[in-house]
């Protein structure tokens, strides 16, 4: 039987709602039905910072003591991969509010001042359960993020709680590649419909043709996260957008757009 605190994290948008966020969404819904309130529960689901370096330092930072780590477990380039997980790799992106009701657009103001902008990197590489994986941060995350590895059914994860003390780790199936159009899977306990095989993307970084995964996810406080991800082959996530649906409650849209990719071998010396 593996430990409790790990079989109750549950997936949103290639992370894990875990236990803590789902009780203080919970907490926060109960008190206030305030856009405030709709823009800082959707913050609370991905590592969002603000970015105005577009370059991550160039340097070997070490991995935990207890995870044995390998100099290149990975290849340092391989474009037909759907995320590619070679060290240094890192992607900038745009991030947006929108209210779905009028389609306006919110920005940020004293009341939550919402970041617009997320950087996430490749930290390192390591063997975990026997296949070699990556770690991906944010720039200003010391400990945690989620691993990522590939394997025969598509991009498996596991997010690794910094408080956590536990050395079992559990992988997932998060994006199933190669997959049908139409074709569902289940991804920790949710259901994901691989909706299109190539649909076209244009975004800040560019045009990319893309996997596109949706999945409905439920969390306490009678909430339903609706998530839509699009993957390209050689670079990763494209596009993200995520909406919290409850009663009472007037959607909002976070709109995560990729403005720039830098692969690992790219950055100066």
């Amino acid at each position: 039987m593996l430990p409790t605190k790990i079989r109750e994290k549950k997936h949103f948008c290639g992370l894990r709602l875990s236990r803590n966020f789902a009780k203080k969404s919970r907490n926060i819904y109960r008190s206030a039905y305030s856009m405030t309130t709709i823009l800082a529960c959707l913050f609370c689901t991905l590592f969002l910072i603000s970015c105005s370096d577009e370059r991550i330092p160039r340097k070997e930072l070490p991995l935990d003591s207890q995870q044995q780590s390998m100099k290149h477990p990975l290849k340092q380039r391989d474009d037909t991969l759907m995320m590619p997980l070679a060290t240094n790799n890192a992607w900038f992106f745009d991030i947006a509010y929108q209210d779905i009701a009028t389609g306006t657009f919110l920005q940020p103001n004293a009341e939550f001042p919402f970041p617009q902008g997320d950087t996430l990197y490749v930290h390192g590489s390591t063997m975990l359960d026997s296949n070699p994986c990556s770690l991906i941060r944010t720039s200003a995350s010391p400990k945690g993020g989620t691993w990522y590895t590939v394997r025969a059914k598509g991009i498996y994860s596991w997010p690794q709680d910094p408080d956590d003390t536990t050395e079992i780790p559990v992988f997932s199936l998060t994006y199933k590649y190669p997959a049908d159009k139409g074709e569902t899977y289940t991804s920790n306990g949710v259901k994901v419909e691989v909706r299109d095989t190539a649909a076209l993307i244009s975004v800040p970084a560019g045009s990319f043709p893309c996997y596109y995964y949706v999945s409905f996810s439920k969390a306490p406080g009678n909430v339903m996260f609706e998530n839509h991800v699009w993957l390209s082959k050689g670079i990763g996530m494209v596009k993200n957008e995520a909406i919290m649906h409850q009663k009472d409650i007037a959607p909002v849209r976070r709109i995560v757009t990729l403005r720039r990719f830098v692969h690992g071998n790219e950055q100066k010396q």
